[in-house]
This record gives structure tokens, sequence and C-alpha cells, in this order.
């Protein structure tokens, strides 16, 4: 399963991050509140949920563990912010999430990370029909 949920309240960066991911083959959908996370949640299972650190209504970090205590995900959960990399890594260890990127590393950065995290996307390749 290739899909991943990226959480951002910044309208752009969710827009070029979802499209960034999907261009590379991955089924991405973005969520930029609490509401819509929700909503996506209930349409079936992420293999990995990338998650704006500083949001106006939440954490990142705090809800890696709403996620995994309330909604029992159990999804990549990783951390995604421009703050130093020495604070992030702090909050991964404090929240028990998978791992952070960089947004300073820019989409390309999302993107290795992503696939370092979950592999390179499935491909949907038709299988063959045998002749009869």
């Amino acid at each position: 399963m290739s899909r991943v949920l990226v959480i951002d309240d910044s309208p752009m960066l969710l827009e070029l991050t979802v499209r960034a991911l999907t261009a590379a083959g991955y089924e991405a959908v973005g969520a930029p509140d609490l509401a819509t996370l929700d909503q996506k949640l209930a349409e079936g299972p992420f293999a990995l949920i990338l998650m704006d650190v500083n949001m106006p209504e939440m954490f990142g970090d705090d809800v890696v563990e709403y996620l995994r205590q309330v909604k029992k995900v159990v999804a990549k959960l990783v951390l995604y912010s421009d703050i130093s990399e020495a604070e992030l890594d702090a909050k991964v260890k404090n929240s028990g999430a998978d791992g952070y990127i960089l947004k300073s590393g820019g989409l390309e950065g999302v993107l290795g990370g992503v696939m370092g995290l979950i592999g390179a996307p499935a491909l949907n390749v038709p299988t063959a029909v045998p002749p009869p």
C-alpha cells in the first residue's frame, strides 16, 4: 500500500506536497485541520502520515499520541517541520513518531524521506491475461 496522508495548515505547501507525492506514484491526500484528518482516516488506512509540527489548532507531535492511542493508527507517523533538526529529533523521540522530514529539504527531501520509510510506490501494472 502506498497511501500517504499529508497534514499541513499551509494550503500552498499542502497542495505542492500532495502533488509531488502523487506525481511520484503515491496515492496522496491532504488534510489542513483535525476535522479533515478524521474524515481522511475514515476513508481507509494509510502507509504513512506526514504531519506538520506547528499548526494553529494542534502540534504534530501531540497528534502522534492521539493517532496511536485513540485512533489506533498503525501507519508510519512522520513529523515535518522547519524547526531545527535537533529539536525535531527530540520531538520524534518524545512523541513516539517513526521519524521526521525537514521542510528545508524541499519536495525532493519529502520524496526521499517517504521512500526511505515506506519504499517506492506500488506500481499499478495490469497483469497479462494468458491466452485461452
